[in-house]
């Protein structure tokens, strides 16, 4: 690539023929993993431009093998900034506004931001990010939940001479609330673009919440800046997305120059996804050149670095260290033009591709990179499907050549759209590993589908002029690794891993989980959860690493159900220390007042965790008075129901704690009762009926009787007389006009005290029995 302040390249472009200018101009798109792992979830972490034009192009590309359409949803800062719907044949694009994804404001970098992206739709898709500036242009490809995670090494191409134009640049975006990023590992000697270095702040650490994001950036004039960033370790309490690389490099002098001039930039994949081996195919530059090849960055210590079939490590690394294997370690395999390599380790380690896309005379200005996913039996079988091959969005329409490179399994059967592969296309070997083999397929344009009967991955080289770009595609999901499809509590939490394997088994703390052998499961209780997957044929099940479920310890709620009166309001209080709160009244606060009866919930949100609460507010049960029990002029009133303890009163507005009423007059008295709740009282009304308390039936028509038929009307109305041994002596009934004359039988009963007792049921809602008691004298003339 050229930069206008530097100047024998300025003199070099001056002199070329405007048609080689215009290609360039046009055409300039670094190689990178163009295409991207097929998921339902997508994530861009942002960038910072070293190189600065006010030319800025960028795009979302999004395909999917879905016959169906679907929508997928683009957010910014957890905000919807738009929709598209995919489908088989349909791939859509989605403009990106600049501010977004990159900035070129030191202001920008160093700090907690809102640029990023993330993306969710209905069904899995493939999803990239394609940007352009003048003369420039890279792809970042999303590797959906396969690219989050929570340890991570940096890799960038190393710079071979100091420039301002140059630096090295990683952003980091959150996927959940309170995410704690700590990055450390780099040299001491590194100048961090805000002005701190590695001596004075050996580890950074931040906090971000869901949507927000942080890039670290160092200037490419320093020269302790070319290498020193390399291999840095980015460790989080919880999944984030990774873009790391150089916004502009150049990583060799060979070249007329200044070889692998451009933007070195992709979305990295966590340690859990690496593997051990690794296939890579070569671009478009002569060997000589040295533009193409790898940096392999190790994770542990001890880690020994073969190449193709030799015997003797080209490197041993520890932790963090990185070596660059060069061009020449490609072989051509007996077919001009195809080159590949074998990468073995002893231990997982990263394998950043460098490589053209450009043609003759123009290799040097054409370099990219891109994340290459390890060799393992479980990649997928079938790439289905990458929409607009051949499409970088820039200020003119360009329509490069494509070449299609392929790697699979020995013995396998491919197809492109259908067409078997054969003859120059392949297939051909790897040196090292006799188990695979790459094939090769030119010209390739618009939607591509890949078809093996083994498992397979595949990647591209292209170019126009002096432009080229290309890059690995699919493959990372394929390492059994449980990624969460949804939610960060139980209940809600979805665990899934790739939907590609023949079969699943999960097991919860090392046991099998009857009826668990879907690509999903949803966790009921906090553990360690593992799924044993399977693919068939001679490659043996597989067990991913343990996915340690964990509770959040949640804040105390104070939501209760609770009772009112029927025209009394309350509040609701959800508790203090939540992140968010969402009532179905449309609140967002932790109380909300003057609610009346009815039924609520809030969906309260924290650390990530969602979960939705529900409260009902009743009105309180009214109590009931159930019964009053009268005797001489005495009163006990009988109540249950409501909530204890009750208050009693005869006129509303007197009260006392005791249900007992002395030395009541005759007449109608009502009586009032409420509970704990205080609402509006009870009441019944009862008849203090004159009681005769002694009858002398000699004739006088003086007390000759005792008789209640003036309560006749009362409902299930009871007169009766017991002797002093509990016979019944007498029943009132309207036949006799419930009137005793101190006769059983029609005889006389010999006189003394009798004990009576009248009863009835008050005609209101409560059915309140009423009783009267007491003794009787009987005074019988002989």
């Amino acid at each position: 690539m050229t930069f206008k302040n530097i100047s024998h390249h300025t003199k070099q472009w001056l002199t070329s023929s405007k048609k080689f200018l215009f290609g360039f101009l046009l055409l300039l798109c670094a190689s990178n993993l163009l295409f991207s792992q097929r998921d339902t979830e997508h994530w861009f972490a942002p960038m910072k431009q070293s190189y600065f034009t006010d030319s800025n192009q960028q795009a979302l590309f999004l395909s999917t093998d879905a016959v169906t359409p679907f929508l997928v949803t683009i957010y910014n800062n957890n905000i919807a900034i738009g929709t598209a719907t995919i489908s088989k044949g349909n791939p859509q694009s989605f403009t990106i506004a600049k501010d977004m994804m990159m900035t070129n404001l030191q202001s920008g970098a160093f700090t907690t931001t809102t640029r990023g992206l993330y993306l969710k739709g209905e069904k899995p898709f493939f999803c990239t990010f394609r940007f352009s500036i003048d003369k420039h242009g890279e792809i970042l490809t999303s590797k959906g939940k396969a690219g989050i995670g929570t340890k991570f090494y940096t890799a960038y191409a190393p710079l071979s001479v100091t420039s301002t134009s140059f630096n090295f640049t990683s952003g980091i975006l959150a996927t959940e609330d309170n995410t704690t990023v700590t990055v450390s590992g780099y040299n001491p000697t590194v100048q961090f673009s805000n002005g701190t270095t590695g001596a004075t702040n050996p580890t950074m650490t931040f906090t971000l919440n869901k949507g927000q994001s942080y890039v670290i950036e160092g200037n490419g004039n320093i020269a302790s800046n070319l290498t020193g960033f390399i291999g840095a370790k980015i460790v989080a309490n919880k999944p984030i997305s990774v873009t790391n690389g150089n916004f502009n490099g150049q990583h060799t002098l060979i070249g007329n120059g200044g070889g692998g001039l451009d933007i070195y930039m992709d979305q990295s994949i966590p340690v859990e996804r690496l593997g051990d081996e690794y296939v890579v195919m070569k671009g478009m530059a002569p060997l000589s050149y040295e533009l193409e090849g790898a940096v392999v960055v190790a994770t542990e210590n001890n880690t020994q670095v073969y190449v193709n079939d030799e015997t003797n490590p080209i490197a041993t690394l520890n932790e963090g260290q990185f070596y660059r294997i060069g061009s020449t370690s490609f072989i051509s395999q007996n077919f001009s033009g195809h080159y590949n390599m074998r990468i073995k380790s002893t231990k997982k380690i990263y394998v950043y591709q460098l490589m053209s896309g450009g043609g003759t005379g123009t290799y040097y200005n054409t370099g990219g990179a891109n994340y290459i996913p390890p060799l393992n039996c479980f990649l997928p079988k079938k790439i289905d499907e990458i929409g607009f091959i051949n499409t970088l969005p820039y200020s003119t329409p360009i329509i490069p050549t494509v070449k299609l490179n392929i790697i699979t399994e020995a013995g396998a059967t491919v197809t492109v759209n259908g067409t078997v592969l054969a003859g120059v296309q392949g297939p051909y070997p790897v040196t090292g590993n006799t188990n695979w083999v790459s094939y090769s397929v030119a010209d390739v344009m618009g939607n591509i589908t890949v078809q093996s009967t083994k498992a397979v991955t595949a990647g591209i080289a292209a170019g126009h002029e002096a432009v080229g770009y290309g890059g690995y595609f699919a493959g990372f999901s394929s390492v059994p690794v449980i990624a969460k499809k949804n939610g960060n509590c139980i209940p809600g939490m979805i665990l899934e891993v790739d939907d590609s394997y023949a079969s699943y088994q999960w097991s919860f703390n090392g046991n099998p989980i009857p009826g668990a052998i879907a690509n999903t499961y949803t966790p009921t209780k906090p553990g360690n959860y593992t799924v044993t997957v399977s693919v068939g044929g001679t490659c043996a099940p597989v067990t991913t690493p343990v996915f340690e479920v964990i509770m959040p310890s949640l804040p105390p709620s104070l939501l209760a159900n609770q009772e009112i009166c029927i025209d009394a309001t309350t509040t609701l209080d959800a508790g203090a220390g939540y992140k968010s709160y969402e009532w179905n009244t449309g609140a967002t606060t932790q109380t909300i007042s003057n609610v009346g009866p009815g039924n609520y919930w809030v969906i309260l949100g924290f650390n990530g965790c969602f979960s939705r609460q529900e409260v009902s507010v009743k009105v309180a049960p009214n109590p009931i008075i159930k019964k009053i029990d009268l005797e001489n002029k005495k009163a006990t009133v009988i109540v249950e129901g409501g909530k204890p303890p009750y208050m009693y009163s005869t006129d509303n507005t007197n009260w006392q704690n005791s249900n007992v009423f002395n030395d009541l007059p005759n007449g109608q008295k009502r009586f009032y009762v409420k509970d704990a709740f205080n609402c509006e009282p009870v009441s019944v009304e009862v008849t203090i009926i004159n009681i005769i308390n002694a009858i002398t039936p000699n004739g006088d028509n003086i007390n000759d009787v005792i008789s209640y038929r003036d309560l006749g009307y009362k409902k299930d109305l009871s007169f009766s007389v017991y002797d002093r041994y509990g016979n019944n002596v007498f029943k009132g009934t309207a036949f006799n006009n419930y009137t005793w004359d101190g006769r059983f039988s029609n005889k006389k009963m010999l006189t003394g005290a009798y004990w009576y007792e009248i009863s009835w049921t008050e005609r209101n809602v409560e059915n309140t029995s009423i009783k009267y008691t007491g003794w009787i004298l009987l005074k019988n003339s002989n």
